[in-house]
Order: structure tokens, then sequence, then C-alpha cells
């Protein structure tokens, strides 16, 4: 089956409209790995075109936030306290602990309210971008996250490092690529980057880079000093990094650590850059599944061990492969999401 007409099979499967046959034509198409990720992304895409109705939240939970935040009496405590003889005493303000208590109290309310199924969007804001899309982020502590193609990073709401809410670190979950630049804090709050790979990144304040894409797993420090928390078992163990070190969590219980590694290639994609260090034809073609969602087929495998160096800036895909079959003299074939990488006749 072609691409097109495997992705309308998935989708008729998702709502409950194949046959037994086409079952078991799906059950031996996801035996190849390579195909597992793309089911969850037609997953997400086909969800996300249910014509399901959808209360809009985030305006209404950012007014109610801010309320929160600064309020400080309502209509009828300020009646009372106009009424009052002008020696009385002043009532304090409400402490900003309190305060976050309050907001923490009437979330609890929110969730009663909305559902339990829809918790996470109650407790979480979720940042993400889509394929060919790298988009910049800050967060309420000053740090900021720029997001790689097909990558979302999911942030609480509430509590984001305040002592209120008994967390003493700012923790953030990524799923994709991103490029952190972390603030330091005056009270020494840690910043943990949450990943689903089986490791997590503790620093205090540096740049660094963290990919957790199923093929390319991987921490570049820039600047500072990060911890790379990962598992052997049921054990954790930990490994500290400096500037210049590349730790690489392909599997995530034998990470591979180099030193005096050129940051450069791993956050050249901030500005559209692509940054090759004899990565061959078929390390290209995962790239271009994680950051534009094509799927790439070299048929020679002799081409498919051609490698490529050197740095090139595209904005998309069609001019990234340009690029790379004039380099390569290669024949390009594209039809919709799939790519035929092939050597000229």
């Amino acid at each position: 089956m072609t691409s097109s007409e495997t992705k309308s099979l998935l989708f008729a499967h998702f709502a409950n409209k194949t046959t037994p046959l086409q079952q078991r034509m799906i059950e031996e198409w996801l035996k190849d790995e390579a195909n597992q990720e793309r089911f969850y992304v037609w997953l997400l895409e086909w969800e996300n075109q249910l014509p399901v109705y959808q209360p809009e939240m985030e305006a209404p939970l950012q007014r109610f936030v801010a309320y929160m935040a600064t309020s400080q009496l309502t209509d009828n405590e300020q009646d009372v306290r106009n009424n009052e003889p002008e020696e009385a005493p002043i009532v304090p303000m409400i402490s900003t602990r309190f305060r976050w208590i309050a907001v923490a109290a009437s979330v609890l309310v929110i969730l009663a309210l909305s559902g339990w199924l829809n918790r996470n969007r109650v407790l979480y804001q979720t940042h993400q971008t889509a394929y060919g899309e790298t988009r910049t982020v800050q967060l309420s502590d000053g740090s900021t996250v720029t997001l790689n193609a097909h990558s979302s990073l999911r942030v609480p709401r509430f509590g984001f490092g305040r002592a209120a809410f008994g967390n003493r670190s700012r923790e953030v979950q990524l799923m994709g690529e991103a490029y952190f630049a972390v603030r330091h804090q005056a009270d020494n709050q840690k910043f943990v980057v949450r990943t689903t790979n089986g490791f997590d990144v503790i620093v205090h304040g540096t740049e660094f880079s963290v990919s957790t894409r199923m093929h390319r797993a991987n921490v570049m420090l820039s600047k500072g000093k990060v911890q790379v928390d990962y598992g052997v078992g049921k054990a954790r163990k930990q490994l500290m990094l400096q500037p210049g070190d590349l730790v690489t969590l392909n599997q995530p219980d034998r990470p591979q650590l180099k030193h005096r590694v050129s940051a450069q290639p791993y956050s050249a994609w901030t500005d559209h850059r692509f940054v090759f260090d004899n990565m061959t034809l078929a390390e290209f073609g995962q790239l271009l599944t994680d950051t534009y969602g094509l799927r790439v087929e070299i048929p020679d495998k002799n081409t498919a061990q051609r490698t490529l160096v050197g740095s090139f800036r595209a904005n998309t895909a069609d001019e990234l492969l340009q690029t790379v079959s004039e380099l390569f003299d290669l024949t390009v074939v594209r039809q919709a999401d799939t790519v035929l990488l092939k050597e000229r006749d």
C-alpha cells in the first residue's frame, strides 16, 4: 500500500470501520518499528479532526489565575471596611502564600466541574509545534525554551517553582527536541526537564539542548552545568556534564559521553540551519521524518550509506531536499508525504 492508502486505512481503523482482515493488515504493518511512531502521529491528527466540541478554557483560565493572584478583598469585604471607624486597625493583606493556596483549592473545584478527563488541560499548559515549525516560549521564571519541529513542552499552570505548593523546583516535560536557556533563581531552585525516554535533566542555570526523538536522544551542554538522571534497572544514576559535553541516550541505561564537542550542530536548527557531520543519507531520511513528517525511501543500500558534510540553511523540506539532491546528483520523487531518493539514471 502507498502511504496515503495506509493513512486512510488507519483513519478508518480509528473510527472502528475496518474489517478483521484489514485489522490484521494493520497489525503486520505495525511490526515494523519505523511505522509505530507514524501510527501515533496519524492518531493525533485524526483526533484533532474530530468534530467534537471542546470548550475554550485557555482564556478563562488565564483570567481566573490573574484574578486570584491579584485580588485582595471581595466587594462585601470592601463595604464592611468602608463602614468601619477611621481608627479601626488596618486589616492585613492576604499573603502571597495564602492566595496561591486559594488558587490551588479553586483549581480542585474547576476539576470537579469540568470533569476529571479534563484535568491535564486544567493543571498543565502545553506548548507544541507542527512539522516544519519552530517556536520560542518564555516561561514565568524568565527562562526561554525554543521548540524544534513536532515537539511539545508541558508546563504546570499553577505553582511553577512556588514554595506555597511545596515545590522547590521548576519542572517541565518535553517530547521531541528543544533548546533551553534557563534563568538562575536567587534561592537556587532546580529546573528539571522530564522526558518519557527514561532520563531527566536537572539544572540550576544554563544553556543546553535536549532531544527525545525515537532514534536520536541526547543532551548537549553549551554553558553552565547539568546533571543527567537515568535508570539502570530499578536504580537511578547521575552523570554530571560540563560545557562541551554530549551524552547520547538512545539506550537510556547505557549513556555514551563525549567531551569537547561543538554545540553548533545540536542547536543550529533554531536558526533554520542544518549542520551535517558525516551523517548518512539513511540518517538524513530519519531527520526529515522527525522534522517534516516525511517518509523517506532509499532503495539502494550503497546510496543510503553515502555521508553528508557541511552546513546548509533551509526553511522547508523541499529546499533541503533540493540541496542534497544537487550535492549527490540524486533524483527526488515526492508524492504527498513520501519521498523517494535514488541515483540519477
